[in-house]
């Protein structure tokens, strides 16, 4: 054992840099954020969870029922049922699920989505959905578009 090692024991060198860490800390203003309380303001790019759109100026849905966002979905976790519209043009949308357990938030239904000038899937800025049952996390049409209520914690 060298002559540093024995003064490292003997001094507790070690303990005295640790408390010092501490001392220095100590003073400096915190940065935890007491959440639900408080919240933090995300990225503009941040990918919480997909939500569908309407049109800003119709009011109506933007989407046409193309069925490319459940083409490219890995996870598999959207299912879209559409019919034929009545004038014979196109489709038009009968139910749009998705099922947030088996979602991975990557963003790939937001990609091929052929809307223009916006596309009518969304990853919103919602990341608040935890519940206690399965069925809670398969968001409907109507959940889609409106979003899905947040719980407001409290103490």
């Amino acid at each position: 054992m060298g002559m540093q090692a024995f003064l490292q024991k003997v001094l507790l060198l070690e303990l005295w840099q640790g408390m010092w860490v501490t001392l220095k800390n100590q003073f400096r203003p915190h940065i935890t954020v007491e959440y639900p309380r408080e919240t933090v303001e995300f990225a503009p790019r941040f990918r919480g969870v997909p939500r569908l759109r309407k049109d800003p100026q119709t009011g109506e849905e933007l989407c046409i029922s193309c069925l490319l966002c459940e083409a490219i979905c890995p996870t598999e976790c959207i299912s879209i049922v559409a019919e034929k519209r009545p004038d014979g043009k196109g489709k038009q949308l009968v139910s749009f699920t998705i099922n947030y357990e088996r979602c991975c938030f990557c963003g790939l239904c937001v990609d091929p989505c052929p809307t223009k000038p916006i596309t009518a899937i969304y990853m919103s800025h919602d990341y608040e959905f935890a519940g206690y049952d399965r069925d809670a996390y398969v968001a409907t049409r109507e959940e889609l578009v409106d979003g899905k209520p947040v719980k407001i914690y409290t103490r």
